[in-house]
This record gives structure tokens, sequence and C-alpha cells, in this order.
């Protein structure tokens, strides 16, 4: 004897179809908006570094880093760099990672003196924490603490070669 579904338990499943699939979308908007932390203004495509928009972060700024850059701190920060950051900034920071070079824009050059999101420690922090909008650069907020972002920013600015 063959069972068929009734009109009505079809109908019943769309309905649960529909609703499960509308829950999941409501959801997933809900989560996407609250991780929405990227710095939040736009910059121009490009596929050169740090051009004439660079700006600062004045809230950022006031930021003091926390963690005295000790060669424990800064090996600390080269360790966490060496696997966070090296794919697109490159082994040296010159941007010049595997990974980066599928990126538009570019990753910055972390040896120069130009800081595209402003130079301070505090404005480095957040970069790191928040990420860059309509960027490769996307935040670690939620693969490191604030100390071990610390950590980072003492082991970059190690790597600035024009002072």
């Amino acid at each position: 004897m063959k069972r068929t579904m009734s009109t009505g338990t079809r109908f019943a499943m769309l309905v649960c179809a529909v609703a499960t699939a509308t829950w999941v979308l409501g959801f997933s908007a809900a989560i996407q908006a609250s991780r929405t932390t990227a710095q939040d203004h736009d910059h121009a495509a490009t596929t050169t570094q740090h051009e004439e928009d660079a700006h600062l972060h004045a809230d950022a700024a006031k930021l003091v880093n926390p963690v005295k850059s000790t060669p424990a701190s800064i090996a600390a920060g080269k360790g966490l760099y060496e696997k966070q950051c090296v794919s697109c900034h490159g082994a040296t920071g010159k941007g010049d990672g595997k990974s980066g070079a599928l990126l538009t824009p570019k990753p910055s050059d972390l040896t120069d003196a130009s800081w595209k999101h402003g130079p301070s420690d505090g404005e480095i922090y957040t970069l790191l924490k928040d990420g860059s909008k309509n960027t490769g650069m996307k935040g670690f907020a939620s693969k490191m603490t604030a100390q071990e972002m610390w950590s980072v920013v003492n082991y970059v600015r190690t790597l600035n070669t024009s002072k």
C-alpha cells in the first residue's frame, strides 16, 4: 500500500520551511549587524598603500598602551603576528604576504612612517581590534585578547624602518 502526504501536510511542511528560513535569515542579519565593528567610514578602493586620504581617530589616539614594550611583549607580539598577520602583511611587514597579493586595497606596509588610520598605539590597536571597513583587514577582537593585541602593536612598532 502506497502512502502519500495529504495536501494539508504538504502545506504545513512548506509553512514550517518558510518560517525556519525567515528566522535563520533574520537571526543571521542580527548577528551581522552586531559584528559590524569595522571602522565606520569608507575608503576609496585602491591598489596602492596609504593614499592621501590618511586620517586620524581622535578617540582611539587617546588610548594608552597598557602593555609595556619589553623584549617579552615584543616576542609575544611577534608570535601572534606570525600566526595572524604574515599571510597578508608578509614576514617583514611590507604588505607582501601571499594572501595579501589577492586583496584590493593591498595590505599596508608596516615598515614605513605612513599610517593611514593614525600613528598612535591606540589607533593601531583599534584597527587591529575592529578592522577596516571595505578592506581585507578584519578585526581580531574575537581571536586575540586585548593584551595580545597590544603586544602585536609593540611588535609592529619594531618593523618601522623609516626612523
